[in-house]
């Protein structure tokens, strides 16, 4: 699984990058990690389109390809970076290489409250229109007292914190499969089961539809109640817990959950 990570912050050191350089060390065995800077991305100015640059191209083209992204965000003044809010700009304006992604949010910050505020300002963001982007829902990494949270190696030291980062990051790689198995195209979908290019498919006289396709999807079209058994409900359920305590909701709705 090839995950790209974007560091938060354009100064020249940054907790938000050991973060993520941290993450991609002890965490290799869940996938590939490769980390973005923004630190050359220009200030967003619709009057002025950079959309070409390739700094920002780079950008589009690394995130488009992977299969998730993570991003390290610091806390600046009650909200995220001037400069990571810049990036999504530019990443929302003409091109839109987010739409349909999914992304984990990180971050760290030198006070006690890690980046909870930053973070909640980032998921609106992630959630516009333009940008469009899966964010999974709960999993909050907020590393607190960055200064003193890494030894002299810059790894972290508390493992409590190490196992807690650990169990969020699988949870993201069940949540990349999930979204990324939806946005998957599926040609099949629309073909009754056991029909090819030469099976005649009856319609239904009023409106057009296929008898056959009709009795088909009735399974599919059912809502996914808490107390399912489908392998996709496990998979939420191995995320978000057993019970979200939500009888009979479409499963959009349950995801949205945050």
């Amino acid at each position: 699984m090839k995950i790209v990570g974007i560091v938060g912050s354009n100064a020249p050191f940054s907790h938000n990058r050991l973060l993520l350089q941290y993450i991609g060390y002890k965490f290799w065995q869940l996938f590939d990690l490769e980390i973005l800077e923004i630190t050359d991305v220009p200030f967003f100015n619709q009057s002025d389109d950079q959309t070409d640059n390739p700094v920002i191209q780079n950008l589009a083209h690394k995130i488009a390809a992977a299969d998730g992204v993570i991003i390290a965000t610091p806390e600046h003044n009650h909200t995220t970076s001037a400069a990571l809010k810049s990036t999504i700009e530019w990443l929302s304006y003409q091109i839109h290489p987010f739409d349909g992604k999914p992304v984990m949010i990180v971050g760290a910050s030198y006070y006690q409250q890690g980046s909870s505020r930053a973070q909640l300002h980032l998921r609106q963001i992630l959630d516009s229109p333009g940008v469009n982007a899966m964010v999974l829902p709960g999993n909050e990494f907020l590393l607190g007292n960055a200064k003193e949270a890494f030894d002299s190696h810059y790894h972290l030291k508390n493992e409590a914190t190490i196992n807690f980062l650990g169990t969020c990051l699988e949870n993201f790689v069940k949540y990349v499969g999930l979204v990324n198995g939806l946005n998957a195209p599926n040609e099949e979908i629309l073909k009754p089961a056991g029909a090819n290019e030469s099976t005649p498919v009856s319609t239904d006289a009023n409106s057009g539809a296929s008898a056959s396709w009709n009795a088909s999807a009735a399974p599919v079209a059912k809502p996914i109640a808490s107390n399912s058994t489908t392998p996709f409900d496990k998979t939420l359920d191995d995320i978000f817990g057993p019970d979200l305590g939500i009888e009979g909701k479409d499963i959009l709705d349950t995801v949205a959950l945050d």
